[in-house]
């Protein structure tokens, strides 16, 4: 694996170690196998929003599901499943918060896409047993405060792919949570707060136009 520089904890990276045009560089010491399995990676881990917005959220799944199914690494295609699970979480709670009243109108994917939708009007979707992260995300979202939410989103997927890194180090998994680390860290740093909440805004309007949601409500105020 080619040699990468040392990229701190998250919450004191306030400097990237190696910008993305030098970080290519050596990434092209890959082989084209490998080049390609990285890009796919990185495309399920770091969609653009701006290519997905006007997707429905079913046909986003399944663009999803099928560039997944090309990943062949078994412990990357478990970290992509363990993120796209939470994001489905949170995705679930901004949904239900957003006025959605029609659990079948949501779509997410990984093992608790039916819990949620069965439990849709409880309060923890019947997975406070089984989701440490539930309870944090709902306190966090209570504070109407897009950023923390974030925060946490990129906390959680940071420990993970550093505790695999340190698991399969000298490998190509090895390398591939080091540019999904470098791009948490990237995202974090160029962050803005007022752009935080456009995203979410902008989200949040998108399901309800798709979901009928805002002609319900537009009925409702004739």
């Amino acid at each position: 694996m080619t040699a990468l520089p040392w990229l701190p904890d998250l919450e004191q990276c306030t400097q990237l170690p190696i910008s993305r045009i030098a970080l290519d560089r050596r990434l092209t010491m890959l082989s084209e196998h490998d080049s390609e399995q990285l890009s796919k990676i990185e495309a399920v881990f770091n969609p653009i929003i701006d290519q997905h917005i006007s997707l429905t959220d079913k046909d986003f799944i399944t663009q999803w599901k099928a560039t997944v199914q090309q990943v062949e690494s078994p412990r990357m295609l478990a970290l992509i499943n363990d993120q796209m699970e939470l994001k489905t979480l949170l995705a679930a709670l901004r949904c239900r918060a957003g006025g959605l009243e029609d659990p079948s109108q949501f779509y997410g994917a990984g093992r608790w896409v039916q819990l949620i939708k069965k439990h849709w009007f409880e309060p923890g979707f019947g997975l406070d047993r089984v989701c440490p992260q539930l309870l944090q995300l709902q306190r966090l979202m209570a504070k109407e405060k897009p950023m923390l939410v974030e925060d946490y989103y990129n906390q959680q997927l940071w420990t993970r792919l550093r505790q695999a890194e340190h698991c399969v180090q000298f490998s190509f998994e090895a390398l591939a949570c080091f540019v999904l680390r470098w791009s948490i860290a990237e995202r974090c740093l160029r962050y803005d707060g007022d752009k935080a909440v456009d995203t979410f805004n902008r989200s949040r309007s998108a399901l309800l136009d798709r979901s009928g949601l805002n002609q319900q409500l537009l009925q409702g105020n004739r």
